[in-house]
C-alpha cells in the first residue's frame, strides 16, 4: 500500500473515530449540564441528545483528523481521544452552566470548542516536553 493511500484511509479513520466519539462527548457534557443544573425531567427528551450527538458528531468528524495530523502526531491515539473527549465534556458541561451569555446551547458548543483546544493543546505540551532519563536502581 502507497503512502497517499494510507495517508487517506488514517485520515478516514480518524473521521470515523472522530465523529463517534465527538457524539459521545456531546451527548455525556448533556446529560452532565442537566444532571447538574436540575433539570432532571429534561433526561427524557430525545431530541435533545440527538440534537447534541448530532452536533457533536460533525465537530468531532472535523476536529479529531485536522488536530491529531497537526498538532498531536506526537501523541498516542488513545491518549488523544481520552483526553479530547474529557476536554470537550468538561468545557461543554461548563459552558452550558455558567451564565455568561443568554443562549445555553451557543454557550455548551462555545464551552466544548475551548474545553477540546485546550485538552489538545495541553496534550501537545506534554508530549513535546524533554523526557529525563531514569537512573538505574543499584
Amino acid at each position: 500500500m502507497n503512502q497517499p493511500v494510507r495517508i487517506a484511509l488514517v485520515t478516514a479513520g480518524l473521521m470515523v473515530g472522530g465523529a463517534v466519539f465527538g457524539a459521545l462527548a456531546a451527548v455525556i457534557a448533556l446529560a452532565v449540564a442537566l444532571l447538574a443544573t436540575g433539570g432532571t425531567r429534561d433526561l427524557f427528551v430525545d431530541d435533545a441528545f440527538a440534537l447534541a450527538a448530532f452536533v457533536g458528531a460533525l465537530f468531532g468528524g472535523i476536529l479529531l483528523p485536522c488536530t491529531g495530523w497537526v498538532l498531536l502526531r506526537q501523541v498516542p491515539l488513545g491518549l488523544t481521544v481520552v483526553g479530547t473527549v474529557a476536554g470537550t465534556v468538561a468545557g461543554g458541561a461548563l459552558g452550558w452552566m455558567l451564565p455568561l451569555g443568554s443562549n445555553e446551547i451557543n454557550r455548551a458548543i462555545w464551552g466544548a470548542l475551548a474545553g477540546f483546544f485546550a485538552a489538545a493543546l495541553l496534550l501537545r505540551l506534554v508530549a513535546s516536553a524533554p523526557r529525563v532519563p531514569r537512573k538505574a536502581a543499584a
